[in-house]
């Protein structure tokens, strides 16, 4: 029975990872709000510090930005949709581009 468990789970974890997980911010927004809170929980973990030498800064400065305010990653996600309901140009953005311009509008552009 174990067995068949993880066979399942890992057949279901390939299938996942070829799929595209990448939403524009209209689809974000029709997420259940918990589902919201981890979308951007896991975006803002890829801008901030999963970067390539070039963009180390840039991550380094946002993830400063937003521990410093002690924002929450469920205050990040209803912030940023409070944002992106003044932005009318925002609805088929992919999400992690409205992410960064509401950090922007947060925290400054990076230096």
């Amino acid at each position: 029975m174990r067995f068949i468990t993880v066979a399942l789970l890992l057949l279901s974890t390939t299938q996942t990872c070829g799929q595209n997980v990448y939403l524009n911010y209209g689809q974000w927004e029709q997420m259940p709000t918990s589902l919201r809170e981890r979308y951007i929980a896991g975006t803002f973990d890829a801008l901030s510090t999963v970067s390539v030498p070039e963009n180390a800064a840039v991550s380094m400065r946002y993830n400063e930005c937003i521990a410093k305010i002690g924002m929450s990653s469920g205050q990040l996600a209803e912030n940023m949709k409070g944002y992106a309901g003044t932005q009318t140009d925002l609805q088929n953005k992919p999400t992690a581009g409205v992410l960064m311009r509401y950090l922007t509008s947060v925290c400054g552009l990076p230096q």
